[in-house]
């Protein structure tokens, strides 16, 4: 028997969206500076922040690559895990075909953490230099793909015409008001 994921967008904070996993764009240094990073920080603390620090001072250079994905499962949080994916590269430059690596990878892994609800941010788009079109056609590959026990991808997006915006590259998509 098939199982299809359902891909959800609706208007709201990423954070506000009750989820196994979550999925967000991090830059390559990984500190929570601006967008979900730092609404995670202000919301949680700075446990996250001084482990992936901890994490990348081990580094040389202290950078991730695009394409990496860091786990995170510190007490305190609502989720399984945090994946930060770097969907950019040193210049903040992605592609569609970087969406549907990284997005593909921490589907695999958000799976892993057996989740069955995942919110995902739009990745690469914030100070990357992706579009909202761009970013929904790196999901098209994925949208029948089955990553079980996966059942629903929720993507976020702050403002109602972003939604109305994605909605548009991702027809295979649930809008929620």
């Amino acid at each position: 028997m098939t199982f299809q994921m359902n891909w959800i967008l609706k208007a709201g904070n990423i954070l506000d969206e009750p989820a196994d996993v979550l999925i967000y764009s991090a830059n390559p240094h990984l500190t929570l500076s601006g967008g979900v990073g730092a609404d995670f920080l202000a919301r949680y603390g700075g446990a996250m922040h001084n482990y992936l620090q901890q994490e990348m001072r081990k580094r040389s250079p202290h950078f991730a690559l695009c394409g990496e994905i860091i786990p995170y499962t510190g007490a305190g949080l609502p989720y399984k895990a945090v994946l930060h994916a770097v969907a950019i590269d040193g210049w903040y430059d992605s592609s569609p075909a970087v969406i549907t690596e990284v997005v593909n990878r921490a589907l695999k892994m958000a799976a892993g953490y057996g989740a069955r609800n995942v919110a995902l941010t739009a990745l690469a788009i914030g100070f990357g230099h992706l579009t909202l079109a761009q970013f929904g056609e790196g999901l098209v590959p994925l949208w029948d793909r089955e990553f079980a026990p996966i059942e629903d991808v929720r993507i976020c997006l702050l403002e109602d015409y972003r939604v109305r915006d994605l909605a548009q590259a991702m027809p295979f998509a649930t809008v929620v008001a």
